[in-house]
């Protein structure tokens, strides 16, 4: 990995690489100032959201970190995680790959299955965040069977022009800091807009357990809040912040981009 040519393209922060650590975010948030990155080549212990395992095996992937810290607190702060989720589809379509979009709330899929994740945490009560991304850039098959849902990885979504890592590090740190520097001026507008040209659930039935209750309908938008909206049997719309979501495809959520 070359560091010197993503250094490049960091306007500010230093990065820290390493051969293994047990979290690039848990790295972060007890050593990083703003606009550091920590990258990894493995993790002991990588997460996803709600406590899930992420799979962190020495195979090439991307284990990458970002200490951001923001001026304010935006009135959209619900629709960070959203916000990277939508940066990370632009890089990966900046080194050629298409039919990719993101899931609600915080998975990035290809062909109907996971590519990578997103975890955002906060440090302490301030406006400083970690931003934590996992992208498959290898799967072999003996790690599949340790994984609870269908993966894939860019070696299988683009065989015959797999990007670089580097290549796609400089692309990821250019559209997030992109993203992250207007952050406080988005506006909802602008954000539909772009959310709609990702989202891999639009219009989709799907199905997931909220309190112990299982929830099926048809996703019609996010709410400000970043809240999914899902339109019941009764012709309901109700919101949803949060959810393992189990997609029922009905053939008309992947589109070319």
């Amino acid at each position: 990995m070359r560091i010197d040519k993503i250094k490049s393209v960091m306007p500010f922060g230093e990065i820290n690489y390493f051969e293994s650590v047990d979290s690039t975010n848990d790295w972060l948030i007890d050593n990083g100032e703003c606009g550091d990155i920590c990258i990894s080549e493995a993790q002991a212990h990588g997460r996803g959201r709600q406590g899930n395992k992420w799979i962190s095996p020495k195979e090439g992937n991307i284990y990458f970190s970002l200490c951001w810290c923001f001026d304010d607190i935006s009135k959209h702060w619900t629709l960070l995680g959203l916000v990277v989720g939508i940066a990370i589809a632009e890089a990966l379509s900046d080194v050629g790959l298409r039919n990719h979009g993101v899931k609600w709330p915080n998975d990035i899929f290809w062909d109907n299955k996971k590519l990578g994740g997103i975890l955002i945490e906060t440090v302490g009560r301030s406006s400083k965040v970690i931003i934590g991304i996992g992208l498959n850039i290898s799967l072999p098959e003996k790690y599949t069977q340790n994984i609870n849902q269908a993966a894939t990885s860019l070696e299988e979504a683009l065989p015959n022009s797999t990007p670089s890592r580097d290549e796609l590090l400089m692309a990821l740190v250019i559209r997030l800091h992109q993203s992250l520097k207007s952050f406080s001026s988005l506006t909802f507008d602008n954000f539909l807009i772009s959310w709609k040209k990702w989202d891999i659930l639009q219009g989709e039935i799907i199905s997931f357990s909220d309190q112990g209750k299982d929830v099926v309908g048809k996703v019609v938008e996010i709410d400000q809040h970043g809240r999914l909206g899902l339109l019941n049997s009764n012709g309901e719309v109700k919101y949803f912040s949060s959810a393992e979501i189990k997609m029922r495809r009905v053939g008309n959520a992947s589109t070319s981009r």
